[in-house]
């Protein structure tokens, strides 16, 4: 390993050429179309400056807005240009889906590069040790997992991750209000630092409420302004909010209920119980295996029923330091990502895999999870003094 470390700027540019040829050559495809269909939409309304109501825009508003300037570019280009839609697959083999596909994939490719970047800053931070931060910016950059989800796939939760990673910077240097800050624009952007926020508090260990009401202020003055945004510009009142989910029906079922008949699967229950066991039992507690532990509980209960895997890339920074600072975890690491990439969501099959087997496929990598969570769990109950 360590020659392999001493080889670390050729190491990058292959494996930055190859992520490149991966963001190019690849189709277009899943989520990429409906971020295509969303921003166009959000285009659309900051042209005519009539904002688009947040019914119609849905919960993708925020990150839609983001990558707004890169949908304008391929606008801009002197080809055609027709209405995207999930029906003609964005053109998959025409010229103009070609470069969509290219300008869409440009924003998750920057967000792994700074999020790498981060992970580096963080490990080399809490070791102090150059070798240290570079295995963990190896296991985040070079993972294959991520490398589909965000290259080939175009995955867009890695911009709110990179977001999430940056309030946990910001956290480990005790700087708690920029910290309250990152964490509620990730929120905007996506949903899960909502349910990370609560374990940031452990953390803190201070005497005084300055830096609770510093992290505290931080979180919520982003998400009050989002709101006053959205009903000064006319895009939505607090009761087209709170209804957001009877459109969305996926976010009710991602947060553990189902709509038809009101049943609590895991996530609350699982999120709740590590919540009380982080602020009841664990010692010494810090920053980082917190949010470890917040992400896995939640994805290990909202995906215990099924779903996609390319939310796990919200964890999968965190992991890369955490498996860095304890080396000892590499085997469930390693389970963990291999568990996740042999899901029929990444690997097709043809034909179909039986039933059974997909059953396992999907047991496995919710066991992995939930290993990593009670492995965590254990080493800041039993070890600590």
């Amino acid at each position: 390993m360590a020659k392999l470390l001493q080889k670390w700027r050729v190491i990058i540019a292959i494996v930055v050429t190859f992520k490149l040829l991966v963001t190019v050559l690849t189709p277009p495809g899943g989520d990429l179309v409906n971020w295509a269909d969303i921003t166009e939409v959000i285009l659309g309304s900051i042209v005519s400056r009539q904002f688009s109501h947040i019914l119609v825009t849905g919960v993708y508003a925020p990150l839609g807005i983001v990558l707004v300037p890169f949908f304008w570019i391929w606008t801009q280009l002197p080809i055609q240009h027709p209405p995207i839609s999930w029906q003609n697959y964005l053109f998959s083999e025409s010229e103009p889906a070609f470069y969509l596909n290219l300008l869409m994939k440009i924003p998750p490719f920057l967000a792994d590069t700074a999020t790498g970047v981060l992970v580096i800053r963080l490990a080399k931070r809490l070791t102090g040790s150059i070798t240290t931060s570079r295995l963990a910016f190896l296991a985040w950059y070079i993972n294959p997992f991520n490398i589909y989800w965000i290259n080939a796939f175009g995955g867009m939760d890695v911009i709110p991750a990179f977001v999430f990673m940056l309030a946990l910077t910001f956290g480990t240097q005790k700087e708690w209000a920029r910290c309250g800050v990152c964490a509620s624009i990730g929120t905007l952007l996506r949903i899960f630092p909502l349910f990370a926020f609560p374990f940031f508090f452990p953390a803190i260990k201070s005497k005084t409420n300055h830096q609770y009401l510093r992290l505290t202020a931080g979180f919520v003055v982003p998400l009050a302004l989002g709101f006053i945004a959205t009903y000064t510009l006319g895009a939505g009142t607090l009761i087209n909010l709170v209804t957001i989910p009877q459109k969305e029906y996926w976010l009710f079922d991602f947060l553990g209920i189902d709509l038809t008949s009101n049943y609590v699967k895991l996530t609350y229950v699982i999120v709740a119980v590590q919540l009380f066991v982080t602020f009841r039992y664990w010692k010494n507690p810090n920053l980082l295996p917190l949010a470890t532990t917040s992400l896995l509980a939640l994805l290990t209960g909202a995906q215990a029923y099924g779903g996609t895997t390319h939310h796990f890339l919200w964890v999968c920074p965190l992991l890369a330091v955490s498996v860095a600072l304890n080396p000892n975890e590499l085997w469930i690491f390693t389970l963990t990502f291999v568990t996740a990439s042999t899901v029929p969501s990444i690997i097709p099959f043809t034909p179909p895999i039986p039933f059974i087997f997909d059953t396992f496929l999907w047991g496995s990598f919710f066991a992995a999870k939930a290993a990593y969570l009670l492995k965590i769990n254990l080493e800041n109950i039993r070890f600590q003094d």
